[in-house]
C-alpha cells in the first residue's frame, strides 16, 4: 500500500510511518548543473504504488532517443554532463531514477527491493507507459544488470545499446568470475549499512558522494566540489532513505563460493537465459569502458568475444580515460562523442536484422583466460578500488557474514 506521509513533501524530519518513502523536493534545490525538474510515473507492480521519477528532455519527434541510466550510489544527476550536449545535436534524452534512488519512491523494507522486480519496473516505466522504441541505451553499473535484462526481452524496444562499466552475472566462474574488489565492497556496504556516520569516520565524507568522488572508482577528472557532491548525497536525507541502496551489493549473482558467505543466485538461471539472447544480438553494440575500473574490469572482452553486436559494421570499441567506475560524471566528453561516433556510423537503414546465429558458430559462453588477463593486468596498474584499505584489489578485505546476521536486520 502505498501510504506515505504528504508532510515529507516539505519536511526532511517529518515523522515516517508509511512502507514508501518519498525525499522531499527541497533536497533538490538549486543544485549545480542540474535545471531538470521530473515527470511522474506510478507502477502498482508488486502489490506497492511506487512513483518513478523520469526526465523526457529534447524534442519528442527526434530521429535518435537516446536513454542514459545509472546505478549504485547514483540517480540521474550522475548524466548531467551529458544532456547538453545530446540535446544540442538534436536528441531526445530520456533518464531516470531507479527505485530507491533519486527523486523515485523509496520503499522503506530491504525485503520490497529484488532484481526481478527493479527490471519489472523498469519495463513498466519504459515499456509500458512511455512506449520508447528505436532507443540508444547507455547502459553502466545496475543501469547494466538491468537495462540488459530489458534489452533481452524486449529486444525490438532497442536501435543499439552502449555497454559501460556493467555486466551480466550468471554465478558460473568459468564464464565471469566477480572480482575480489567487488566482494570487498559488498563486505563494507554490509559491514556500515551505508550510514553517514561510519563512512564519515572511515572514509572522510558521506556516502553516496564520498565513493563516487574517489579517484580510483570514481571519476578522477574533473573533481567533484563540495556542492556537487552535496547533489549526490540529496536524495538520502535520513538513513532510513537508503533500504533500496543497501540491498544493491546483495542482488548482484553471486555464486556458493561467494567469500562472503551470502550467494546472490536468484536471478542467476535468467541472466544465462538472456545471454543466449545477446549470443544472437547483432544490433550494433558499442562498449565504453574506462580504464581505471578494476571492477568491471575484463567484462568488455566477455561481451566482444559472444555478443554479435560488437562487430557490427561501423562499431569502434572506445577506451574512456582517466575516469574510474562512474564514467558519466568525469568521462562524460569522450562518452557523448563515442555516442555521436556510433550513431553516425550506424544509421537506422544500415542495421543488422535483430537476431541471428552466435559469432563464429561458437554456443558456448567462455573467455575466461583472456577476460581474466585484461582484469589483472588492469588491476595491477591500478591497485587499490579505494573502497577496502589494503592495495591487493580488495581480497584481504573479504569477511563473511557473522554468525546469526542476515543483512541490515
Amino acid at each position: 500500500m502505498h501510504d506515505y506521509n504528504e508532510n515529507l513533501k516539505g519536511d526532511p524530519t517529518a515523522e515516517k510511518t508509511s512502507s514508501v518513502l518519498r525525499t522531499p523536493d527541497v533536497c533538490f534545490k538549486n543544485l549545480p548543473l542540474w535545471d531538470y525538474e521530473p515527470e511522474y510515473f506510478t507502477s502498482r507492480l508488486y502489490g506497492l504504488d511506487v512513483r518513478i521519477a523520469y526526465y523526457d528532455l529534447g524534442e519528442r519527434d527526434a530521429k535518435e532517443t537516446i536513454l542514459l541510466t545509472h546505478g549504485m550510489s547514483a540517480w540521474s544527476y550522475l548524466n548531467r554532463r551529458m544532456i547538453p550536449p545530446l540535446v544540442n545535436a538534436g536528441h531526445r534524452v530520456i533518464l531516470f531514477d531507479q527505485v530507491g534512488c533519486g527523486r523515485s519512491d523509496k520503499p522503506s523494507r530491504e525485503e520490497d527491493y529484488t532484481y526481478e522486480r527493479h527490471i519489472g519496473w523498469n519495463i513498466d516505466l519504459l515499456i509500458n507507459h512511455l512506449r520508447l522504441k528505436n532507443l540508444t541505451a547507455v547502459l553502466q553499473d545496475w543501469g547494466g544488470l538491468i537495462g540488459t535484462r530489458v534489452a533481452a526481452a524486449h529486444p525490438s524496444t532497442f536501435r543499439r545499446l552502449v555497454i559501460a562499466n556493467t555486466m551480466l552475472p550468471t554465478c558460473d566462474d568459468s564464464f565471469f568470475k566477480v572480482s575480489p574488489g567487488f566482494y570487498s565492497w559488498k563486505t563494507f556496504a554490509f559491514r556500515t549499512g551505508l550510514k553517514d556516520d561510519i563512512f564519515t569516520k572511515e572514509r572522510g565524507g558521506r556516502w553516496p558522494s564520498q565513493i563516487i568522488a574517489q579517484k580510483a572508482i570514481g571519476p578522477s577528472n574533473p573533481e567533484l566540489d563540495s556542492v556537487e557532491r552535496a547533489a549526490y548525497d540529496a536524495p538520502y536525507p535520513e538513513e532510513t532513505y537508503k533500504a533500496g541502496a543497501r540491498m544493491f551489493p546483495e542482488l548482484v549473482p553471486t555464486p556458493a563460493t561467494d567469500p562472503t558467505g551470502r550467494p546472490a543466485m536468484t536471478e542467476a538461471e535468467n541472466n544465462a537465459a538472456a545471454w543466449g539472447v545477446f549470443q544472437k544480438f547483432t544490433k550494433p553494440v558499442l562498449l565504453a569502458f574506462s580504464d581505471e575500473d578494476t571492477v568491471m574490469a575484463g567484462a568488455d572482452a566477455i561481451w566482444l568475444k559472444h555478443c554479435p553486436g560488437t562487430k557490427h559494421p561501423g562499431v569502434e570499441h572506445v577506451t574512456i580515460k582517466g575516469v574510474g567506475h562512474f564514467l558519466q560524471d568525469g568521462g562524460a566528453e569522450q562518452l557523448v562523442e563515442a555516442i555521436a561516433d556510433l550513431i553516425k556510423a550506424t544509421p537506422p537503414a544500415s542495421i543488422q536484422p535483430l537476431l541471428a546465429g552466435p559469432p563464429d558458430g561458437a554456443p558456448e559462453i567462455a573467455a575466461k583466460a583472456a577476460a581474466e588477463l585484461v582484469a589483472s593486468g588492469r588491476a595491477l596498474e591500478h591497485g587499490d578500488i579505494g573502497i577496502s584499505t589494503p592495495s591487493d584489489g580488495g581480497a584481504s578485505y573479504i569477511e563473511p557474514t557473522p554468525k546469526g546476521r542476515t543483512p541490515y536486520q
